[in-house]
C-alpha cells in the first residue's frame, strides 16, 4: 500500500488518510496515537574463552532469574485486572523458562561451542519458533510468538537492559506487533486500543485485547509508517478501518456510531435470557462454539444454551502432539460438560489435518483434500480409543453429545460405530461409569455427505452441517487465496440446496440439524436459515444475543417463502439481492437492527 505524499515527505497529514486492518476486539475508540517502537535485539555469532564458559553460564541463569520474575509481576498486573484464567498465557511463558530440554541445548552451546549466551538463546529458540511458523497453521504460528518474546525477554536481561512498558496514558498504541505482556501493562495506562501492522485473530495479544475490552486492529500493514504520535485516530474494531486524522465530519460521524454501539451492547442484555422463537413460535435452539476452558464464563453471560461445538484439537495443537494422556483430556472434558449444565456439550472427536497441522503427517500436495478428520482417527485407533475413553468418562458430568468431523461416507460412521461399542464394552468390564445414552452426530463439511444425508442421517442421532469447508469445496474456492477469495458465497444457491437436502434427510429421519460454520454468525444470514428448517445455530457466544433479537423479529412460513426463493436464484449476488429486497419490505426494525 504506498503511502500518502504528505506522510512521504515527513509533513503531517493535511487530510483525512484511512488504512485497512482485520478488526480482532470489537468497539470504537477516538483518541491520539502513540507509536511504540520496541528496540530491535541485534544478536551476532561470537565465541568465548574457555576460561570464560562459567561467568558466561552464570550470566545467563541470571537472565532467567531476572526474566521470571517479570513474568511474575506480569501475571499479578493479569490476575488483578482479569481475574486467574487471564494468566494461562504468562504462566505458559514461565514454564518456558523451566524447559530443561531447551535449556540445556543453550547450556550446551555456550559450554561445548564456547558460544556467548546471547547467541545461543537466540540459536536455539529461533529453531523451536520456526517450525511453528512453518507449520501452515495460524493457531501454532500465532504460538510461535510466545517464544519470540520470551527470546527477546532473555537476551534484554543478558544484556542488563530494561524492558519498557511506559507510555503516554491514554492513547491508541501503535506498533509493528506487540506481546500479550505489553498490553496487560499498557493497559494500566488506560490506553483506549491497539493497532499493530502485523498479528492475527488467535494471537494471545488479541484475546488480552478482547477480554480488556480494547478495541484492537492486526494486519494494518503500513500503520506504523502512516502514524505519527500525537495524530488523532479513529480505530474500529467492529469493520477493521484505521483513519488517522479524521475531518470534523468524520469523527462526529464516529462518535454517533460509538454511542450507538455503547447503546446497543446494553439493548442486547434484555435478550440474553429470552428464548430464540420466531414470532409464529418456531424454537430454534442457539449454541456456543468453545475452544479454551477461559471461554466457560461466556456461555451465562451471553445466554448460551449449552456448547454446539467445543474443538478438542486445540488441546493436542497446545500440547505439540498427539499422546496427550487420557488423564489430561478427562479433566478437560469433564470441566466444559460440568459447565454446560442441563443444555449440553458437544464434542467435536479430534479434528486434525488440512490447516491443522499433524505431528505425525507426511508431507501432502494437498492437505485439504488429504489425510484429514475421520480419516486419521480411523487409521489412528490407538489415538481415538483414548481420546473416547476420557469423552465417554466426562459423560458422567452432564449431557454430552459426540460429533464425527469431515465425513465423506456411511462407511466411516459404521467404522466409528465398531471403535465406540468396543470402547464401551472396555469401560463397562472395568466398571467406570458413562453415559449409556449419548447421542452421536456427523459433520457434513464435503458434498458426498451432504448427497447421502438420507443414509448417514438413519445411522446417527443428529447432523451439524460445517458452512465453512462445505462452502469451499461445493464452489471449489480456498478462501484463504487471495486471488480468488471473492468466489467465497455462502450464499451461492449451490451451498443453500445442499443445506435444504440435509436438513430435509434430517426431520425425515426425525433428526435435528445445526449450522456450526462462520454462516451461522452472521445476522444478516438468519432468515435464509431459519427458512430451511435448521434447528440449532452455534457461534462464537458474543453473537447470540443479536441472533435472539434477529429471530425474534421474523416469521418462520415468512422466512421458509424467502429460502425457497433463494434456492432457484440464479447466483449468490442474486440471492443477497433478493435478502436485501425482502429486508426493505419487512418492518424497519429488523433492517435497523442487521444495519446496526
Amino acid at each position: 500500500m504506498s503511502l500518502p505524499e504528505n506522510v512521504i515527505n515527513g509533513a503531517p497529514p493535511s487530510r483525512e488518510v484511512r488504512l485497512r486492518g482485520c478488526g480482532v476486539a470489537p468497539g470504537i475508540s477516538i483518541g491520539p496515537a502513540y507509536v511504540y517502537a520496541r528496540a530491535s535485539i541485534t544478536v551476532e555469532e561470537q565465541s568465548i574463552r574457555p576460561e570464560d564458559v562459567a561467568s558466561e553460564l552464570e550470566r545467563f541463569e541470571g537472565a532467567l532469574v531476572r526474566s521470571e520474575r517479570d513474568l511474575k509481576k506480569v501475571v499479578a498486573v493479569a490476575n488483578e485486572r482479569l481475574g486467574d484464567e487471564s494468566v494461562a498465557v504468562f504462566e505458559a511463558q514461565i514454564l518456558m523458562l523451566k524447559d530443561e530440554a531447551v535449556l540445556d541445548e543453550i547450556r550446551t552451546m555456550i559450554s561445548s561451542r564456547m558460544m556467548k549466551s546471547d547467541y545461543a538463546v537466540r540459536f536455539v529458540l529461533t529453531k523451536h519458533r520456526q517450525r511453528l511458523e512453518a507449520s501452515g497453521n495460524e493457531y501454532l504460528q500465532e504460538r510461535s510468538s510466545d517464544i519470540r518474546d520470551v527470546e527477546e525477554r532473555i537476551i534484554t536481561h543478558l544484556r542488563r537492559n530494561k524492558l519498557l512498558s511506559a507510555i503516554d496514558p491514554h492513547t491508541i498504541v501503535v506498533a509493528e506487533n506487540l506481546t500479550a505482556a505489553d498490553v496487560i501493562l499498557f493497559s494500566r495506562r488506560g490506553i483506549l486500543g491497539c493497532v499493530m501492522d502485523y498479528g492475527g485473530s488467535t494471537s494471545h495479544v488479541s484475546i488480552m485485547a478482547r477480554a480488556l475490552g480494547l478495541p484492537t486492529l492486526v494486519g494494518a500493514h503500513s500503520a506504523t509508517q502512516s502514524v505519527r504520535t500525537g495524530d488523532t485516530l479513529i480505530v474500529d474494531g467492529l469493520s477493521g478501518a484505521l483513519i488517522i486524522n479524521p475531518t470534523r465530519e468524520t469523527t462526529e460521524r464516529y462518535g454517533r456510531l460509538q454511542s450507538r454501539y455503547t447503546q446497543i451492547l446494553e439493548e442486547q442484555k434484555e435478550y440474553v435470557p429470552l428464548p430464540a422463537e420466531t414470532i409464529d413460535g418456531r424454537r430454534i435452539a442457539l449454541r456456543a462454539n468453545l475452544e479454551f476452558k477461559s471461554e466457560l464464563e461466556l456461555l451465562d453471560e451471553y445466554g448460551a444454551e449449552g456448547i454446539g461445538l467445543f474443538r478438542t484439537e486445540m488441546l493436542f495443537l497446545t500440547e505439540g502432539r498427539l499422546g496427550v494422556s487420557e488423564e489430561d483430556q478427562y479433566k478437560i472434558y469433564s470441566r466444559f460438560v460440568e459447565a454446560s449444565g442441563d443444555h449440553g456439550t458437544t464434542i467435536r472427536v479430534l479434528d486434525l489435518g488440512g490447516d491443522k497441522l499433524l505431528p505425525v503427517a507426511h508431507r501432502e500436495h494437498n492437505p485439504f483434500l488429504g489425510w484429514r478428520g475421520i480419516r486419521v482417527l480411523l487409521d489412528k485407533q490407538d489415538i481415538l480409543r483414548t481420546h473416547l475413553r476420557a469423552i465417554l468418562r466426562a459423560s458422567v458430568y452432564g449431557k454430552l453429545r459426540i460429533l464425527l468431523p469431515m465425513v465423506t461416507t456411511l462407511e466411516e460412521v459404521k467404522r466409528f460405530r465398531v471403535v465406540y461399542n468396543s470402547v464401551c464394552d472396555e469401560l463397562r468390564a472395568e466398571g467406570i461409569a458413562f453415559d449409556e445414552a449419548i447421542r452421536i452426530g456427523a459433520m457434513i463439511e464435503i458434498p458426498s455427505a451432504a448427497l447421502t444425508a438420507d443414509q448417514i442421517a438413519a445411522e446417527v442421532d443428529f447432523l451439524s452441517v460445517g458452512t465453512n469447508d462445505l462452502t469451499q469445496y461445493v464452489l471449489a474456492v480456498d478462501r484463504g487465496n487471495d486471488l480468488v477469495a471473492e468466489l467465497y458465497q455462502e450464499l451461492h444457491p449451490a451451498v443453500l440446496r445442499l443445506l435444504r437436502m440435509t436438513v430435509d434427510a434430517a426431520h425425515a429421519h426425525g433428526k435435528t440439524v445445526s449450522v456450526c460454520g462462520e454462516m451461522a454468525a452472521d445476522s444478516r444470514n438468519v432468515p435464509i436459515l431459519v427458512g430451511l428448517g435448521v434447528d440449532e445455530l452455534s457461534a462464537s457466544p458474543v453473537y447470540l444475543p443479536q441472533l435472539t433479537r434477529i429471530i425474534r423479529s421474523i416469521e418462520y412460513t415468512d422466512v421458509s417463502d424467502l429460502a425457497d426463493r433463494a434456492l432457484n436464484s440464479s447466483d449468490a449476488e442474486a440471492v443477497r439481492c433478493l435478502l436485501d429486497d425482502w429486508l426493505k419490505s419487512h418492518p424497519y426494525d429488523l433492517l435497523h437492527i442487521l444495519d446496526s
